[in-house]
């Protein structure tokens, strides 16, 4: 049975964890390993969770989200309010032995819920991220636009899926 609950400061070396199963699963292809483990190592730093933790936990509509499975954390979740009714999805991992489970789905539920009134939910997916593309896809959200960005010196072009909720 999944779980789904707020982000305590206890959940950092798990977050850390399925950071790392799932950058390297997702993006193990796309991009170098010493991109992933640098990039790992300062967006996932302990100070860094920490401060999304507290930052949450301050918050009057708190968005830091972990799945448990037999209470054991298995996924986590962040968005940020963008204006009143927008927010952005920043982060979405499920350990890939987790997948297709409804966790994912799981996560976009329980954000429609609790961060009322919301009309719409987007993120920014590597456009050769196939495995998140079909996630987002397959929930309803649609290409609204896309950029290119240089990172080490390669060019990767990002899309920006939007879900309108009513």
């Amino acid at each position: 049975m999944v779980k789904i609950r707020f982000a305590a400061n206890e959940d950092i070396p798990y977050i850390q964890s399925i950071a790392h199963e799932t950058w390297t699963y997702t993006y193990g292809e796309i991009y170098t390993e010493e991109y992933i483990r640098d990039f790992i190592s300062r967006a996932y730093s302990s100070e860094n969770l920490r401060l999304s933790i507290e930052r949450d936990l301050q918050s009057a509509k708190r968005s830091f989200l972990i799945a448990e499975c037999n209470e054991k954390p298995v996924g986590y979740a962040q968005t940020r309010q963008v204006s009143e009714e927008e927010y952005e999805l920043l982060r979405i991992y499920v350990r890939p032995e987790f997948h297709k489970m409804g966790i994912g789905n799981g996560f976009i539920q329980e954000y429609i819920q609790i961060l009322q009134p919301i009309h719409q939910l987007f993120a920014w997916v590597g456009k050769e991220n196939q495995v998140g593309r079909a996630f987002y896809e397959k929930r309803g959200f649609v290409v609204v636009a896309e950029k290119t960005e240089t990172i080490q010196g390669q060019n990767k072009t990002q899309v920006k899926y939007v879900l309108h909720i009513s």
